[in-house]
């Protein structure tokens, strides 16, 4: 697997940590349910911005290797593998500005 496409779900992954502290909780509010087990995930709280830190580097470091960085050799490279490689990393952009936006949507919404 591509260096890109790693760091790509590096981010998803770091910003949905990110972001899980508050998304539980707010799941079962809008569905109208209630569960105790919600409040274990607060302990991420205190991480989430060297959670975001991170996914912004590895976000920062997959577009650098996909759009700015020329190639090593004059190889042909496999377009399939680069057009998953970007939908990887478009979809952790996706994810990272939820993660990011996430509690302030939530508390206009709600508040």
């Amino acid at each position: 697997m591509k260096k890109e496409s790693i760091s790509g779900l590096g981010t998803i992954l770091a910003s949905l940590l990110a972001a899980s502290s508050c998304i539980g909780p707010v799941i079962f509010i809008v569905f109208g349910a209630s569960a105790g087990f919600l409040g274990k995930l607060s302990f991420l709280m205190p991480l989430k911005p060297y959670l975001l830190g991170a996914a912004f580097l590895m976000l920062g470091y997959s577009f650098w290797k996909l759009y700015l960085k020329k190639p090593d050799c004059a190889c042909v490279e496999d377009p399939r593998a680069q057009r998953i490689a970007r939908g990887i990393f478009w979809a952790a952009v996706v994810t990272l500005v939820f993660a990011v936006s996430f509690q302030k949507v939530v508390i206009w919404i709600y508040g």
